[in-house]
């Protein structure tokens, strides 16, 4: 409509919807829970948009949202409660920290790729957070024990005869946790391992690494951040 979006604009846009703030504008905007279409019934004065009077009621969230938290399927399963609403909405975890359930994380809105979940200790927070931070929503996981989220551990310890088979016995023996891949490399007395497991949340691949560094001879456990 060639206007700036200027904050009274935003007000204006806010109050034409009925949503309480303009993050939430944002946020029905882009889960096109929002015709605008309707936009077209906006005046234009100068640089300023002008509501049709009287105001069109807006249309209530379509009954069916409140269903489909019986009916999840196991994709619906992965999702996160967005904000203060039990809503659930789909999101892709940011490659640049790999979050899982249980990490204290945040939602940012993209441009190009809806909700990504970031760590809030993720290397790219902080400017995200200060730069960014209209597009940033409050987020906390839904507790689920069927959906496996894909971490790694980086392990160094002394290099000693069956490591590898008490490391392995534990992740997949006795946890009962699906490894995606294993690089072990030894040099000088130690080895460094490179494991990439499934686990359902942070409290699962605590467990892990506290049995791991159970182990005689393990001097460091880390989780990696891609």
């Amino acid at each position: 409509m060639k206007v700036s979006a200027s904050q009274y604009n935003i007000n204006e846009l806010v109050q034409f919807y009925k949503q309480p703030s303009p993050l939430d504008l944002y946020y029905q905007v882009a889960v096109k829970n929002i015709d605008l279409r309707e936009l077209k019934q906006f005046n234009v004065l100068g640089d300023k948009l002008e509501p049709p009077k009287p105001v069109k009621p807006v249309e209530q969230a379509p009954v069916e949202e409140h269903h489909k938290t019986k009916e999840t399927s196991k994709k619906d399963a992965e999702l996160i409660i967005f904000g203060e609403s039990s809503d659930k909405i789909a999101y892709k975890l940011a490659n640049c920290c790999r979050p899982i359930p249980g990490d204290d994380v945040f939602g940012f809105v993209t441009a190009s790729e809806g909700l990504k979940i970031h760590r809030t200790n993720c290397p790219n927070a902080a400017q995200l957070l200060a730069n960014y931070g209209h597009r940033v929503v409050k987020t906390k996981w839904v507790k689920n024990r069927e959906i496996s989220f894909l971490t790694g551990l980086k392990i160094v310890g002394m290099d000693d005869v069956g490591v590898i088979h008490k490391i392995t016995n534990i992740i997949s023996g006795e946890l009962k946790i699906n490894i995606a891949g294993l690089t072990i490399e030894s040099k000088e007395g130690l080895f460094e391992g490179l494991i990439k497991v499934f686990v359902h949340d942070k409290d699962e691949l605590e467990e892990l690494v506290n049995r791991l560094k159970g182990l005689d001879g393990i001097q460091s456990i880390n989780r990696l951040e891609d």
